[in-house]
């Protein structure tokens, strides 16, 4: 399962560390700031709110929750299924075979929710003492079964599924297990689909099983469907065959065990296209009209398969390996065991996007929980970061494999923020068996935190043995459930050295450290000294950690000398000689701690910092922020330097200087196409007739849609003509966005438009994120038109035309801001009352009681 966030962007990261912008406890003034080393960036100085005089007032633990007990052993599932479209019903047949776990048993509880129960058998042998409360069938066998008997049970059922409660803004959004998405085919642009959702234990909603992540069995699925439709389910489609009345029945079928919430199947119509890897298949399902991007989209997949198989030294071992993108998913991601379910979120055209892999983070998420989470999989929910915390760390191990370690580095930060963002609030163990719903272990604990744990677990063991012990772990318990003490065992027979104080600490403790520094030099002894004091106590966190440091110290003489120590007490004093005063003195130079670390950096560290490679890139970073002016040959030095991250910033800086002529001179010798599109946005604001220039040379290079409307609309910025020009050559291009571009830049010359333009089908659809532009364009038009051209065109925005979309919740508000951006700025005072007129019938007709008051909000006493 993968929570719904993308990683930072180039733009948004140079933005975000240079505004350091955050709706963290951060500190408040430059001030605050100097002399700091922020290792954590702007997570340097959170804290929780807590008050010391409060430690003691400890809330209440919700009941324990221990793994289910097992009585029998799930060995297979064979599902029949039908589907009654109009009542949104499962019409199915479950036979189960099980057979006990140890104690001999006469009855069987299975999980079923929500079902009808038509028919309960024993092979030929009807089933009458039964009992179905709504959620669980509770029945009587006709014999006692040993663990040495199998019992093959038949269920014929009817299944509506139905939500129990929504979530929203959890994890996963919904617990009604299996969806039909329009099933009676009447909203236009939306597909007709049929998706499931088992994780945690929903899969209970469409068919009966032991609903359990300590359980598992083999499975197959039989899927009676309209022969226009396709199917998805996990494992391989072993036969489809044509059935009367246009019906046909796929028939897929999993012979390796896995565990029941991983089960699903997938209904509908979708674009498909199909790699292979070792000779098996690796198909993308996307939606109509996507597939020619569905490479770019789910890209490098068969290339994570070959890395992830030969770094574990374990190779994947399911038959096929599928993702499938369906609408109004309740979550961002899930892992079913080979077929990946994904959100829409993630579809685009390839030539929409700039970056090439810009899904890594969630494919390489979703695929090592084939190791992870699907082979072995947690025993209970209270160790789900054992299935999380792997798949948010297989996110840093194919950025350090494919893009460098500086990225992986860069989504590492991403982790910490998001960690620190919770522990700023509240603070668990990773092992927690004190839940009040399954849904809550998936937080920033379980994914964030649970890597970066695994990150400092690697770096002290080693690459080797890090991954001999994960080799180890996967071989111990393939195809079984595992807590975090298996885990353990692996890495201590692996290496032969006892790691219960790191699996006590990091595990099964609370919060992080935090390292109060204080460095000196001492001229006399030639000595560097720190000392070290854990402060995390007086927040409720565990009051002292075992942990190893590194430090790094800069000498004067080029050479850079890495100490190691261990902290294992709350004050602790160290002492390194030093012929003469170090460059600087870095804690943690590698940036592996999970540890917010208060550091009084003298400012004359400061540019021995930014310019050093040899640094993660989060202390290069902190060096940035806390310079205010760059002297001219640093700055020469970081504008050559080879860092991603390095130019995002000093574009970022350089634009807050208005220094065009380095901007363009940056962009010259600059081949990366992304750092390109950053500059001319940057220059757009600086000196638009330079970023006219950029633009003309990236428009002859670049088939890219982003670059494309960017340098649009930087031409349109100074040159008209020129712009009218460049537009005409994407007359037909199908992207919204030049869409938009052509409608803006079009709309300052009304005499090369009429109301078709905005009046077509492709107009009525476009994107949300381009609605408002398109608005905007079509106000713009209209002013100094006719009035019967203004009133025709008001009545079209007052219509339904801009609203018939598969989703059209916020189509109103844009509508509204796009008519506001032309209300500003008119000068015809009869029309902009036109305009107001608008906007308020469009205002009345919201039914968003959020987006009218922000509405409201904004635009006040306009409003009636």
């Amino acid at each position: 399962m993968k929570i719904q966030v993308k990683p930072i962007s180039l733009a948004v990261l140079a933005a975000f560390f240079i505004s350091c912008t955050s709706t963290r406890n951060v500190p408040q003034s430059p001030s605050d700031l100097e002399g700091m080393q922020h290792i954590t960036l702007d997570t340097m100085s959170v804290y929780p709110d807590v008050d010391p005089s409060d430690i003691g007032d400890v809330k209440p633990l919700p009941a324990y929750k221990p793994s289910r007990e097992r009585y029998w052993d799930l060995l297979h599932t064979k599902l029949d299924l039908s589907f009654d479209w109009p009542n949104e019903a499962v019409i199915g047949t479950a036979t189960l075979t099980l057979t006990p776990v140890f104690y001999s048993q006469s009855n069987l509880r299975l999980d079923a929710v929500g079902f009808v129960i038509h028919e309960i058998a024993v092979g030929d042998r009807k089933i009458q003492d039964y009992h179905y409360d709504g959620e669980e069938i509770t029945i009587s066998l006709p014999s006692l079964y040993t663990k040495e008997n199998e019992l093959t049970i038949r269920i014929d059922y009817t299944a509506r599924p139905r939500p129990s409660r929504q979530e929203e803004g959890a994890v996963i959004t919904s617990d009604q297990g299996l969806f039909f998405i329009d099933p009676l085919d009447t909203i236009p642009g939306l597909p007709r689909q049929i998706w499931t959702q088992g994780e945690t234990s929903y899969n209970r909603k469409w068919f009966p099983t032991l609903d359990q992540p300590n359980e598992r069995g083999t499975q197959e699925i039989m899927l009676t469907v309209a022969d226009t439709l396709m199917t998805l389910s996990n494992g391989l489609l072993v036969s489809s065959t044509p059935l009367a009345s246009g019906m046909r029945r796929d028939h897929w079928k999993l012979d390796l065990p896995h565990a029941p919430y991983l089960a699903m199947i997938a209904v509908g119509q979708w674009d498909k296209e199909t790699d292979y890897w070792r000779g098996r298949p690796v198909d993308y399902y996307v939606d109509q009209g996507y597939g020619a991007s569905a490479r770019a989209i789910f890209a490098h997949t068969t290339e994570m398969l070959d890395f992830f198989s030969k770094r574990l030294g374990y190779d994947y071992v399911w038959p096929k390996y599928a993702q499938i993108i369906v609408k109004n998913f309740v979550s961002g991601a899930m892992e079913n065991t080979t077929a990946v379910v994904y959100g829409d979120f993630i579809q685009f055209h390839q030539d929409d996007v700039l970056e090439v892999g810009v899904n890594d983070y969630i494919v390489a998420h979703e695929l090592f929980h084939h190791w992870f989470g699907n082979l072995v999989t947690c025993e209970s929910w209270a160790n789900l970061t054992l299935n999380e915390g792997f798949a948010n760390y297989a996110e840093y191990l194919w950025q350090e494999y494919k893009y460098g370690r500086e990225r992986a580095d860069i989504s590492r930060l991403n982790e910490l923020s998001g960690y620190y963002d919770q522990a700023a609030n509240e603070v668990f163990p990773l092992i927690r068996y004190h839940y009040d719903r399954e849904n809550e272990m998936f937080d920033a604990h379980s994914y964030n935190k649970g890597g970066l744990v695994l990150h400092m677990l690697r770096d002290i063991v080693g690459d080797d043995a890090f991954f001999a012990a994960l080799r180890l772990y996967l071989q111990q318990h393939a195809y079984a459930a595992a807590e975090v003490h298996d885990l353990r065992q692996a890495f201590e027979e692996v290496t032969g050295k006892d790691f219960n104080w790191f699996f006590d600490q990091w595990y099964f403790g609370v919060g992080h450290p935090v390292l109060q520094v204080r460095q000196e030099y001492d001229l006399e002894q030639k000595r560097v000294t720190l000392d070290i004091t854990q402060d995390q106590a007086a927040q409720g966190y565990t009051d002292v950690f075992q942990l190893p440091v590194e430090i790094a110290i800069y000498h004067q003489d080029g050479t850079i000398e890495v100490q190691e120590i261990l902290l294992t007490e709350k004050e602790q004093h160290f002492s390194f000689d030093a012929r003469y005063k170090p460059m600087t003195v870095v804690v943690d130079p590698r940036d592996i701690l999970l540890a917010v670390v208060e550091h009084q950096v003298p400012e004359d560290e400061y540019v021995t910092r930014l310019l050093s490679q040899e640094l993660s890139i989060s202390h290069r970073i902190s060096a940035f922020r806390l310079i205010d002016d760059i002297e001219p040959e640093v700055l020469r030095q970081v504008m050559e330097d080879s860092s991603f991250t390095m130019s995002a910033l000093i574009i970022g800086y350089l634009a807050d200087r208005g220094d065009a002529e380095r901007l363009y001179e940056l962009s010259l010798r600059e081949a990366h196409p992304e750092i390109r599109y950053y500059i001319l946005q940057t220059l757009m604001e600086v000196d638009p007739w330079k970023s006219r220039e950029i633009a003309m040379d990236l428009l002859e290079k670049s088939d890219k849609v982003p670059i494309i409307y960017a340098a649009l609309q930087a031409i349109a910025a100074v040159d008209m003509d020129e712009a009218v020009h460049q537009a005409s050559h994407f007359k037909d291009h199908p992207a919204d966005a030049l869409l938009a571009a052509r409608a803006s830049i079009l709309a300052q010359r009304k005499n090369l438009l009429s109301l078709e333009f905005f009046s077509t089908d492709r107009a009525a659809h476009i994107k949300d994120e381009y609605l408002e532009e398109l608005v905007s364009a079509m106000a713009l038009y209209l002013s100094g038109q006719p009035s019967s051209e203004q009133t025709r065109g008001m009545e079209l925005i007052d219509s339904e035309f801009f609203l018939r979309t598969p989703d059209p919740q916020y189509r109103r508000f844009y509508l509204i801001t796009g008519l506001l951006r032309q209300f500003v700025k008119e000068e015809d005072e009869f029309f902009q009352d036109k305009l107001l007129a608008m906007i308020n019938s469009l205002y009345t007709k919201e039914p968003s009681g959020y987006l009218r008051g922000v509405l409201k909000d904004g635009l006040g006493d306009l409003l009636d």
